[in-house]
């Protein structure tokens, strides 16, 4: 008997799950506090792609701390934020409970296998979570299942550089930081991931974001070691030596610049 292979699948798709939520159970917290993640231009931006009304059905897909969730909620009637990790939802619960949010509600679930009827939902967001997709195009299928006809999907990401060197070495850096981190989907790319789910491309805009090295890093709880060699890689880019985003020393901070990828399309 020839396996098929859906064992070994499974087996690293269960690996995979279990490294995601070992890594954000050790972030909760300071993801929840990132002048990043928390920027209000940043997500008032978000809202906006999102276009939403009064009567939306909102999804937030691999919400985390309920960052996005808590800012959606104004905006709509209902919105549930999904995610795999039990701090993350607990986070997210403080927060919008703080907030004085009464329309949101919080699940424990996989984004692979969204526990809901079709089309229940004018509007599916995911924000920052495309980079630790293994497969993204299952992912984008569930998004599309779960958002009504003539409904919404928006998706903000880190881009990869267009320089195919650059984009290697960003990459690698990434899984250094958080071994969870699987690649960015590059922007080019987006249109056909649409169309392949049965969805109307409508736009991408490319957002550069300047970073501070120490900060990024440090909230996401790396092993020593790959810290030291992911900051070497980035110290190599600022002085030219190597292919990677943009990188600089600003007095004693090694800052970059991460390009930041919101897109937006429609269900038929």
């Amino acid at each position: 008997m020839v396996p098929d292979g859906r064992g070994s699948r499974e087996g690293r798709a269960g690996a995979h799950r279990e490294a995601v939520r070992a890594s954000f159970e050790k972030q909760a917290e300071e993801f929840s506090r990132s002048p990043v993640m928390t920027d209000s231009d940043a997500l008032e931006r978000l809202v906006t792609w999102s276009q939403l009304t009064d009567e939306a059905r909102v999804l937030d897909v691999a919400c985390g701390p309920g960052i996005v969730t808590a800012a959606l909620a104004p905006h709509a009637r209902a919105v549930i934020g999904i995610d795999l990790t039990p701090a993350m939802i607990a986070r997210g619960t403080e927060i919008v409970t703080a907030q004085g949010a009464h329309n949101v509600i919080f699940i424990l679930g996989d984004a692979a296998r969204l526990p809901f009827f079709d089309s229940s939902f004018d509007r599916v967001i995911s924000r920052r979570s495309f980079h630790h997709f293994p497969d993204p195009a299952a992912i984008l299928s569930e998004m599309a299942r779960a958002c009504a006809p003539g409904g919404g999907i928006v998706i903000e990401d880190q881009a990869l550089p267009a320089d195919p060197a650059a984009a290697e070495t960003m990459t690698t850096v990434d899984r250094l930081r958080d071994p969870s981190h699987t690649r960015a989907v590059a922007p080019v790319a987006w249109r056909d991931l649409f169309a392949a789910c049965g969805l109307q491309f409508e736009r991408i805009e490319i957002v550069p974001r300047e970073m501070d090295f120490d900060e990024w890093m440090n909230r996401a709880h790396p092993a020593p070691d790959d810290a030291a060699r992911a900051r070497d890689i980035l110290e190599a880019v600022a002085r030219g030596e190597r292919s990677g985003p943009r990188a600089w020393r600003a007095g004693e901070a090694l800052r970059f610049i991460l390009d930041l990828q919101i897109i937006r399309g429609t269900k038929p």
